[in-house]
């Protein structure tokens, strides 16, 4: 049988941790069940990841990166700030849309690790995550737009981090998606509002 890479084999394990966990919960995720569902040995396991917890970041991880926008993402500037709001609200709540149980799933792992002693500071660890995509998000959004946030940055990455929580738990419980895609766009007009307009111009149609 070939061997499989090291960063392969995690990247199984990763994807397999996350099967587990969006049809079973969290804490059914035991190494036992995820190299099963992998289909390699605990000591693969244990070989590729040092702790769950760094097994569990690796899944938080990949789980962010669905819905934040791609790091060497290039905006063209010049383009309209509300318009490109609204167009990432609606690419990030498509994805959301698409995939509910994962996004029931991060809220299982927050309250998991929550509860966990030694888990704590990966619920930590998740929210400063969370918080650093959003920021890195406002700051391509200003640099495209030639825009300047009139609200320091890491309160406005919390307060859009606030927003989509709300609307997700929200959604979760009554799966009414025209009313969480209304207040979330309605979130976005809101935080246009709190930037000051650039010396940019659009490009000439």
């Amino acid at each position: 049988m070939p061997r499989v890479p090291v960063e392969e084999r995690r990247q199984q394990l990763v994807d397999a941790t996350i099967r587990v966990m969006v049809e079973q919960g969290v804490a059914a995720a035991t190494t036992r069940r995820i190299a099963a569902e992998a289909n390699t040995t605990l000591a693969t396991v244990h070989y590729c990841f040092e702790s769950k917890q760094a097994l569990f970041r690796e899944v938080i991880t990949a789980i962010v990166n669905e819905l934040a926008l791609p790091a060497n993402l290039e905006l063209p500037r010049g383009v309209d700030l509300p318009a490109l709001v609204q167009g990432l609200l609606e690419t990030m709540w498509a994805t959301i849309e698409l995939e509910p149980k994962r996004q029931q799933l991060t809220y299982e792992i927050t309250q998991f690790a929550l509860r966990e002693p030694e888990l704590v500071e990966l619920a930590r660890w998740q929210y400063a995550l969370y918080n650093s995509e959003l920021r890195r998000i406002l700051d391509t959004l200003s640099a495209a737009t030639g825009s300047t946030w009139t609200v320091d940055l890491d309160v406005l990455a919390r307060m859009f981090l606030a927003a989509i929580d709300g609307v997700v738990l929200a959604w979760l419980v009554d799966g009414d998606s025209a009313s969480a895609r209304t207040v979330l766009l309605t979130f976005g007009a809101q935080l246009v509002g709190l930037a000051r307009p650039g010396s940019v111009s659009p490009p000439v149609a």
